[in-house]
């Protein structure tokens, strides 16, 4: 692709979002494992029901649209498998090594892991089903209009089914069916976890808006002065390679405060 039609936006808020998780991970750190009574504001309302979630589907929901831009979402969806199996494994030892539990069962990436297998199923169905079928005006078929339906139902279904099952979480709970969101009594303490009700929704929302907002997969602002490209190009990185940041960003605050004595494994 020319790299001047790039979705740089994209790239920008998914660096913004990425950098807002690191501030607060930052936060928690500093709060929770140091015990300095700071940045109580991770605590507050705001936090929890506005910013966090603001943050979070910001993300989610670039996740989705990028599933517009890939060549193959099963291969991105077994990548994302992998790093998040691996990633579980690390931290379930760091949390036995360190004593401190941090177990991460169910987070961003198996979200994003499901995601995208699921858009991938959708996807090699759609592309069978209409394959070689003309419009009224000769054109090829290549959305399925019951298939978006379907898939904004479903998107629907799983947001709404957060409200839905709210407060009987806790009488169903088990590991098996943490995944969506319903945690067993007693539960080891975990450093992250977000389940798929209802992130998954916000991720085929994100779905819908790249087959139709992006379906010419470049940038919805070609005309963009350079010079504001070249404020945008730290979190512009940051968003290209927000997996790598992702991985790493935790490990290098805690190395941080472990060398300035803060902390002990």
């Amino acid at each position: 692709m020319d790299r001047s039609k790039r979705a740089f936006e994209l790239d920008f808020l998914r660096g913004f979002s990425i950098t807002m998780m690191i501030l607060h991970h930052f936060a928690f750190d500093i709060r929770y494992l140091v015990g300095k009574d700071v940045f109580s504001i991770i605590e507050s309302d705001l936090f929890d029901q506005v910013l966090q979630p603001t943050f979070l589907i910001i993300f989610i929901l670039i996740s989705g649209i990028c599933c517009q831009f890939s060549r193959d979402n099963f291969k991105r969806a077994m990548k994302l498998l992998i790093v998040a199996m691996a990633f579980s494994l690390v931290m379930a030892v760091f949390s036995i090594v360190s004593k401190e539990s941090l177990f991460v069962f169910f987070n961003i990436l198996h979200l994003l892991t499901v995601g995208t297998f699921l858009f991938a199923l959708y996807d090699l169905w759609e592309r069978k089903t209409t394959h070689n079928r003309l419009d009224s005006c000769g054109n090829e078929i290549k959305h399925s209009v019951r298939g978006e339906i379907v898939i904004l139902i479903f998107a629907g279904a799983i947001i709404y089914s957060d409200q839905l099952f709210r407060g009987i979480g806790s009488d169903i709970g088990s590991y098996a069916l943490l995944p969506l969101g319903f945690l067993p009594d007693n539960y080891l303490g975990m450093g992250d976890y977000l389940p798929l009700i209802p992130w998954l929704g916000f991720f085929f929302i994100g779905v819908m808006v790249g087959r139709y907002g992006y379906a010419d997969k470049q940038s919805l602002f070609l005309r963009t002065p350079g010079w504001i490209r070249r404020l945008f190009i730290p979190l512009e990185w940051v968003g290209r390679n927000s997996l790598l940041v992702y991985l790493i960003h935790q490990p290098i605050i805690l190395g941080v405060l472990y060398l300035l004595g803060y902390i002990k494994f």
